[in-house]
């Protein structure tokens, strides 16, 4: 009995055998793996390259891969023929403005959710959650009327405002459960000490809670960057508009210029990678927060 059972546990095939099919797994994952990134990041590359041609390399057939010169010239069309510069800081004050009010307003209410028995906290909890899912854009109508009427059509302000009410339910969803693994332990000692709400605020709850708070800041800058709805709908003018309303202008009827909207689209991705760049952790902190508890 005792050998058949061991006839039985003996593994099938060779151990060479065994290494080579584990050798082709995992060459097989790594395959898939670099397709992958490659497939992802191949249209960013194309993107740079095409920004770096000139004119007629773009169009010359059969394509390079490879440009044969590298030239400028179509960064400097993106700023002397087509006044990018304008697009480029209304997306910078948008952007840095709205993170600045979503900050500022999302950590307070928070706190107040997450820490204050306040009367229907479930229902305002709730109510944040289907905000969430709700697109920006099913707003632009009303949005459109209520600033036509208040005269703060057309200007930054209108964008800053709308962005802002847009992206302050994550932030809250997203600070809330920081909060909430905050121990209260370390409030309240800081309430024996004397301090006020405003004071464990600010001093104690906002320097532990900052990864949430540039999580919060990343995927607000990201979203308001990016956005382009929004910006076609509330602004017609170039003292307002913001750069992706800006690409839409190397469209024209009488076709693409390629060469110019390429670089401006480099111009564009950019500062959005820097901050994925500088604070991936972060984001990814903040976007798995609250998830597992214990």
């Amino acid at each position: 009995m005792t050998e058949l059972a061991l006839e039985t546990r003996k593994p099938t095939g060779s151990a060479p055998a065994r290494g080579r099919r584990a050798n082709l797994g995992l060459a097989a994952r790594y395959g898939v793996l670099v397709a992958t990134v490659f497939l992802s990041i191949f249209p960013l590359l194309w993107l740079i390259v095409t920004s770096l041609r000139t004119t007629d390399e773009i169009f010359a057939t059969p394509v390079e891969l490879i440009p044969k010169s590298i030239t400028l010239s179509q960064y400097v069309k993106v700023f002397s023929d087509y006044n990018m510069a304008d697009y480029l800081q209304n997306s910078v004050v948008v952007s840095l403005a709205t993170v600045v009010l979503v900050t500022v307003l999302a950590l307070p209410a928070a706190y107040a959710l997450a820490r204050i028995r306040l009367p229907g906290v479930k229902i305002i909890v709730g109510v944040l959650l289907v905000m969430r899912m709700i697109p920006v854009i099913a707003f632009a109508i009303p949005l459109f009327a209520v600033f036509s009427s208040i005269g703060m059509l057309d200007s930054v302000w209108a964008l800053i405002l709308t962005h802002t009410a847009a992206k302050l339910p994550v932030a809250i969803w997203l600070l809330m459960a920081f909060i909430q693994d905050l121990p209260t332990e370390i409030e309240e000692s800081a309430e024996i000490d004397g301090a006020g709400v405003v004071k464990r605020l600010v001093l104690v709850v906002a320097p532990l809670v900052g990864p949430g708070l540039a999580a919060s800041a990343v995927l607000t800058f990201l979203f308001t960057w990016n956005d382009l709805l929004i910006a076609l709908t509330l602004t017609f003018s170039e003292a307002a508009q913001t750069l992706p309303v800006g690409l839409t202008n190397f469209v024209t009827q009488f076709g693409i210029d390629w060469g110019p909207m390429s670089a401006a689209g480099v111009l564009m991705v950019i500062p959005t990678l820097l901050f994925v760049w500088f604070a991936q952790s972060y984001l990814v902190k903040g976007l798995v927060a609250g998830a597992v508890r214990g």
